[in-house]
């Protein structure tokens, strides 16, 4: 499967190991561009049984991934709707995709060490 193309990250797979290294200007901010890789990404993650493992990395060292873009946020519908019926932002929506791709995933983080729960049990965020 090819891996490349991907505006604010690069992906290379070594055998059974897919590195994806972020690199999205200053601070690797979360907006459409990544959203949109990151999509395209879990398309050929999806269909790729040759990767057992994909290990998350950033170049710059300051910054693993910073918060969402907040300008996204604007054309959010301030009407009240029903619980049943509330849609996930586009970030949820590829975030909650992404944790359901067939491979191990791992986010190699220089700065801190976080665990987290998520609804399909504990995930680590490992410091590297």
């Amino acid at each position: 499967m090819d891996y490349k193309n991907f505006q604010t990250f690069t992906a290379k797979q070594n055998g059974g190991i897919l590195t994806v290294d972020i690199n999205f200007g200053p601070v690797n901010v979360q907006g459409q561009e990544m959203l949109a890789d990151l999509s395209s990404l879990c398309l050929r993650l999806e269909r790729d049984r040759s990767v057992k493992v994909v290990v998350f990395e950033s170049s710059n060292p300051g910054y693993w991934v910073c918060h969402y873009d907040t300008n996204l946020l604007k054309d959010m519908s301030t009407e009240a709707v029903p619980r049943n019926e509330v849609q996930l932002l586009d970030l949820q929506a590829i975030l909650e995709r992404l944790s359901n791709v067939p491979q191990a995933t791992i986010a190699k983080n220089r700065r801190f060490c976080k665990r987290w729960r998520t609804r399909n049990g504990i995930r680590y965020a490992f410091c590297g």
